[in-house]
């Protein structure tokens, strides 16, 4: 059985957010399993388009963002399995993806945010 996903390439990403992320970090900061924080990173296309490593396993998933409001749909990504302090990283930045509804750019760092609670910051390569 084929599956296909179509993805909405109507909506326009601010010029700001555009490009590639690294992860920079967890708010409140993560000291226990988060040791792989750097491998990290997000790349989103000026159609929303956002793809990226999640430490272990690759992503996609489209981004809207008006104004200061951001959102991420549905999150793919492939099933690798790694050792628990990845997947557990993965787990995290997943959660991040999911529940982020604002950002701000603050010196080339991205500040994923929901509501005014920050989640995790990015910084452009």
């Amino acid at each position: 059985m084929l599956f296909s996903y179509k993805w909405n390439k109507t909506s326009s990403i601010p010029a700001a957010i555009e490009g590639k992320w690294s992860l920079v970090r967890f708010y409140p900061a993560k000291n226990d399993t988060f040791k792989f924080v750097q491998t990290v990173s997000l790349s989103i296309e000026r159609d929303g388009i956002t793809a990226g490593f999640l430490g272990c396993n690759k992503f996609r998933t489209e981004c809207t963002a008006n104004g200061n409001n951001i959102r991420f749909g549905t999150i793919l990504s492939s099933r690798k399995f790694c050792e628990r302090e990845y997947m557990d990283l993965e787990d995290e930045i997943k959660s991040v993806l999911i529940r982020a509804n604002a950002f701000s750019i603050i010196d080339n760092t991205l500040i994923l945010s929901e509501g005014k609670t920050k989640l995790a910051s990015f910084k452009k390569q």
